[in-house]
């Protein structure tokens, strides 16, 4: 995931402005590849990776490479059980996609609990195009019903999905071939 996260970093920070944040959560960050890309381009921000004690046990290296330890909190935990509160940004990078549609509330319920009022959920996935167009998220979709048992989903998908958890879809921006930025807010 991190070689994936290195391929379409530079994308989303062209697409998509972080500087508005105080605190960014990445939900399942993994080591926080795409998290110090955002602290490093974001020198107002602080960060807190969130992901399973065993993904994260060597972040601090990554982070600290990157210059941005000192504004970065690494947890260890499980996104099916609860989350750090407070952050008023949070991202889920290919997260969604791999899940079923009752386990993905769950972890956007978790995300709603632990979200500032006023903060913004950022889901960065793939979004399926309308038939006879854009292909590559088609195939990813493909790969995702044979693997995971997880898919790949269009804007309409993305909307209910996120209104089941008490977000609303402010805007889906095109960040590359690969993957945009839905930008839900709480309601």
């Amino acid at each position: 995931m991190g070689a994936y996260s290195r391929g379409v970093a530079a994308d989303i920070l062209a697409a998509y402005d972080f500087s508005p944040f105080a605190e960014i959560m990445d939900v399942g960050g993994g080591r926080g590849f795409l998290l110090a890309e955002i602290l490093a381009a974001t020198p107002g921000s602080r960060g807190i990776l969130f992901d399973q004690p065993h993904v994260v046990a060597t972040a601090g290296e990554l982070m600290d490479a990157a210059d941005v330890a000192g504004r970065c909190k690494i947890v260890a935990g499980d996104f099916l059980a609860a989350l750090p509160e407070g952050a008023d940004a949070m991202l889920l990078k290919w997260i969604l996609h791999d899940w079923d549609d009752a386990t993905n509330v769950a972890i956007l319920s978790n995300c709603r609990r632990a979200i500032r009022a006023d903060g913004r959920l950022l889901v960065l996935e793939a979004v399926l195009s309308p038939p006879n167009e854009g292909a590559d998220a088609k195939f990813f979709d493909l790969n995702m019903l044979v693997g995971p048992d997880g898919q790949e989903r269009t804007a309409e998908e993305y909307r209910s999905l996120l209104a089941k958890a008490d977000f609303e879809v402010t805007g889906i921006i095109p960040a590359g071939p690969h993957i945009s930025v839905v930008e839900a807010r709480p309601v």
